[in-house]
């Protein structure tokens, strides 16, 4: 189910870019749709400022408080997915049962009662996710040599700093701190994570104190200067910070290297694919504003519409 949001996520994020020379000609006065004023023609379909709005309302996007930039950004996301939409239909591309049923768990999951406006946007999109999927994103691979390359040419993100694995326990009392940093100078980490479950308040507690691995710049100087001080197996002194009054032990220490290729050989190609699949959408919604002869109404809008720069 992510893999659907993250392709439409992709989708929201391209402009509405300007066609140049071959902008399609445009009528002197757009058609009004009873009350509501046309902002966008797709062929010989129309959409108004009323369409605009239900966008906006299924996104749950609030026009309250938006800058120009803003609103003319989300204009630029509705006249997107109405052309997209509208390529589909062509194509006559429908949920099958299992997508349908897909589409039904999802509003199970939210557990609330949505409007009209919601149910059709996450209806729309999975039409769009699907069509992506069958149109456009279709043959579109990372072979192991194109990420090969790009880690070859691209060192210097595949380092990783030197790291620590640490242990922590947090309380607000200074003396409480020093009794527990008194019992835990001989102890062992089951030790400590014992003290941690009872006393600590931070987060992890409930894990017996464990943080996990932190790089050089995850945590704030003045942790980071007395973690990165221990030996494996240390516990620190009580260090005091605007939190309360903390104590750390050091598990484990890694120097900085740089990852082997197949470590990360899977993040490099999900990074080169999303770009492949940002580039042909991209050139797919040009070559479909030549071909629905799309036409924007920005003065119908009820804001100074700004053009992509």
């Amino acid at each position: 189910m992510r893999k659907l949001f993250v392709l439409i996520s992709l989708l929201f994020l391209l402009p509405f870019c300007k066609s140049g020379k071959d902008k399609p000609s445009r009528p002197k006065f757009p058609k009004e749709e009873g009350e509501y004023r046309a902002v966008l023609q797709i062929g010989d379909r129309t959409y108004t400022t009323r369409d605009f709005e239900i966008f906006l309302e299924g996104k749950r996007i609030s026009k309250k408080g938006l800058s120009a930039a803003a609103r003319s950004s989300l204009f630029r996301r509705f006249v997107n997915t109405r052309l997209l939409l509208r390529d589909a239909e062509r194509r006559k591309i429908i949920l099958n049962p299992d997508e349908i049923s897909l589409y039904r768990k999802i509003l199970e999951d939210l557990k609330v009662k949505v409007d009209a406006s919601v149910l059709k946007s996450i209806y729309e999109n999975l039409i769009i996710s699907k069509y992506l999927g069958e149109v456009v994103y279709k043959g579109l691979k990372v072979s192991d040599q194109e990420a090969y390359e790009y880690y070859r040419s691209h060192p210097q993100e595949f380092i990783r700093k030197e790291r620590v694995k640490l242990h922590h326990i947090l309380v607000d009392s200074e003396p409480l701190a020093l009794q527990l940093r008194e019992k835990l100078s001989r102890a062992g980490v089951k030790e400590f994570e014992a003290l941690a479950r009872k006393f600590s308040t931070a987060p992890e507690a409930k894990n017996g104190g464990r943080m996990g691995w932190y790089e050089k710049g995850d945590l704030p100087p003045e942790m980071e200067d007395v973690v990165f001080s221990l030996a494996p197996g240390e516990i620190s002194q009580v260090v005091k910070t605007s939190m309360g009054y903390h104590i750390f032990r050091l598990d484990q220490r890694q120097p900085q290297r740089m990852l082997g290729f197949q470590e990360v050989k899977d993040r490099i190609k999900q990074k080169l694919l999303e770009e492949k699949r940002d580039r042909a959408l991209e050139q797919w919604i040009e070559r479909l504003k030549k071909q629905y002869n799309v036409i924007l109404y920005p003065e119908n809008l009820d804001f100074r519409y700004k053009e992509e720069e």
